[in-house]
Formats: structure tokens, C-alpha cells, sequence
């Protein structure tokens, strides 16, 4: 199987990109990387999927509560995903 990536964004409750925000797998059909990816400046970010199949991501962000999302990945696809995340009360 050729590399596969999932890559998308992070935007707060005010539907602004959040920066700074750690993205990473938690679970996957394989042993995944123990490596965050960190948004930039837009929001943006790419993980590399070793395998086709469902990933768990989880988001840790500053003045966020940490979100987990799921991703489906075929292969050679570049699922993209938007995950909002909300202010702590």
C-alpha cells in the first residue's frame, strides 16, 4: 500500500483556525507513531496513515478540552477532516 495522509484543520468554537493544537493518532488498524503534528498558523495539519482502515485522533489544544475524532483511510486517499473544538466553561 502506497502512504496515505490525512490531513484538515482545527477551528475553535468561533469557527477561527486554532494554532498551536497537537494532532495525533490514538488508535489504528496497525501500530501507530507516538508523533504529534501541530497546527500552523490556518489551522493545518498532515498525519501520515500507515495502512487503510479507522484511526482515532486526538486534539489537546490550549483553553480546549482534548477532542477525539475517527477517521476512515483508503488507500492512496487524503481524507479531509475539520475538527472543531469548544471553549472550557
Amino acid at each position: 500500500m502506497k502512504a496515505s495522509v490525512v490531513a484538515g484543520r482545527v477551528i475553535g468554537a468561533d469557527n477561527q483556525p486554532v494554532a498551536g493544537a497537537s494532532v495525533m493518532f490514538t488508535e489504528g488498524p496497525v501500530s501507530v507513531p507516538d508523533i504529534a503534528q501541530v497546527t500552523d498558523a490556518h489551522g493545518a495539519f498532515a498525519l501520515a496513515a500507515p495502512a487503510a482502515g479507522t484511526y482515532r485522533l486526538l486534539v489537546n489544544a490550549p483553553g480546549f478540552p482534548p477532542v477525539e475524532q475517527s477517521v476512515e483511510v483508503t488507500e492512496n486517499s487524503t481524507p479531509l477532516i475539520e475538527i472543531s473544538l469548544s471553549k472550557t466553561t
